[in-house]
Formats: structure tokens, C-alpha cells, sequence
């Protein structure tokens, strides 16, 4: 579904990006580990096309993504970012509406809001409700929610349990799960290894702009060396 093959990218003088190769499978949750620093944020970048590669190639479905942020967002590829970005002057129906505004299939939008509304009941609640006063935990589901409705093939996130509670986390990794179940790939991008691993199918482990190992949940887990080296 998703295939990166050799990517490098810089900013300045300073490689992020030394080689990356990757594959995300319909179907699958593929989980990118690594420390902060390790090139997990910019590989994302570049697939949204929000920074250009120095060299490599992306493709999504078998074709090229395109260099146009809001073109890639219209081929089913959608990120979820960092921190949530969510509009803090904007209501929670509006920060949705924002996600879904490149469609004008009217019923089907109608269709996402209530799945949306039904996987977060808080953000029914709060829809006349600005962003920005929103809980930490709610802007994180108002930031996925924003996501789903632009009806990704494949939704990637960005840092999910960065700043959060562990019971929000817990509640975050499992609607992941669910959204996955229903039928969307998931691309997971997360510090906190471990929390990733025991959702994922399949890992690749970065260190300083390289993927020093991939496999599958269970290979990861069963190496000690590896534990011990990159997921604490």
C-alpha cells in the first residue's frame, strides 16, 4: 500500500534521512519506534509531502504521491500530527468539518460524523465548544477525529500518547485499534515502544535517520539485545 524505498532528507547541511526503506500492507498497523531525534517526525514529513526528500522515492496505491500536501491528503494518505495542531478558535464541529473539506459527498460526511461522534462521545458533547479549551486527552481524539474525516486508505500518527495521562493513552491505543478493525491501515510513529508493540503487526526501529531493524511484533519483543539498545 505505502512503499518507500531509499530515502534521504536534510535540513541544511544536517542528513534526518540516511536510506530510509519501508512498507506499510493493507490492513496492517506498521509501528516506527525510535528516540526522539531519530528521523520518525521528518520520514512522516516527507510523506504528506509537507518537506521535499533530498533523494528516494514514496508511493502509495503504485503511484507516486504527489508533491502537493492536499493532493495527498485527497489519495486516502491523512496524518494525524504531533501535539494535535487542532484550531484553538475553532469549535469542535468546525476543526472536523476542516478534515473533510476537500469532499462534497454531503450524505457520506454526515455518515463520518457519527462514526466520529460515536467512537468519542466527549467530542458530541463539546461540538459548540472551541478547541483550545479542550482537554489535552480531547483535542488528541478531536485531532484524530479531524483525520477520519477526510476517509483515509491509511491514517498516520504522529507521537499519539506525547504529553498525555497513561489512562488517555490506554483509551487512545485502543481506538487506534478499533479504527484499524473497521477497515483503515494504520502507520504509528511513537516514542513510547513498548505501548506500540503490543498493538502493532509489524515494526521498523530507527536510530539517527536509519531503520536499524525491522520485523514483527513478536521477533522485536524476543530480542534482548534490541530491548536493551532501543525500546528501554
Amino acid at each position: 500500500m505505502l512503499k518507500i524505498n531509499n530515502l534521504t532528507a536534510a535540513y541544511g547541511g544536517i542528513e534526518a534521512l540516511k536510506g530510509v526503506s519501508l512498507e506499510a500492507n493493507e490492513g496492517e498497523i506498521v509501528a516506527v519506534l525510535g528516540a526522539n531525534g531519530a528521523g520518525k517526525s521528518t520520514l512522516l514529513k516527507c510523506i504528506s509531502s509537507m518537506m521535499k526528500p533530498t533523494g528516494g522515492t514514496i508511493e502509495f496505491m503504485g503511484k507516486p504521491v504527489s508533491t502537493k500536501p492536499h493532493e495527498v491528503v485527497a489519495s486516502g494518505l491523512v496524518q494525524v500530527p504531533e501535539a494535535r495542531q487542532i484550531f484553538a478558535k475553532l469549535t469542535v464541529e468546525e476543526n472536523l468539518r476542516i478534515g473533510c473539506c476537500q469532499r462534497n459527498d454531503t450524505a457520506e460526511i454526515a455518515k463520518d460524523f457519527e462514526r466520529v461522534y460515536t467512537l468519542f462521545p466527549r467530542l458530541q458533547e463539546r461540538k459548540k465548544q472551541y478547541g483550545g479549551l479542550l482537554s489535552g486527552g480531547e483535542q488528541q481524539m478531536l485531532a484524530i477525529g479531524r483525520g477520519m474525516m477526510a476517509r483515509p486508505k491509511l491514517l498516520m500518527f504522529d507521537e499519539p500518547s506525547l504529553g498525555l495521562a497513561p489512562i488517555i493513552v490506554n483509551q487512545i491505543f485502543e481506538i487506534i485499534q478499533t479504527i484499524n478493525k473497521e477497515g483503515t491501515t494504520i502507520m504509528l510513529i511513537e516514542q513510547n515502544a513498548n505501548k506500540a508493540l503490543k498493538i502493532c503487526d509489524r515494526a521498523y526501529i530507527m536510530s539517527v535517520g536509519n531503520v536499524v531493524k525491522s520485523g514483527t511484533r513478536d521477533e522485536l519483543l524476543a530480542d534482548p539485545t534490541l530491548t536493551e539498545a532501543y525500546l528501554g
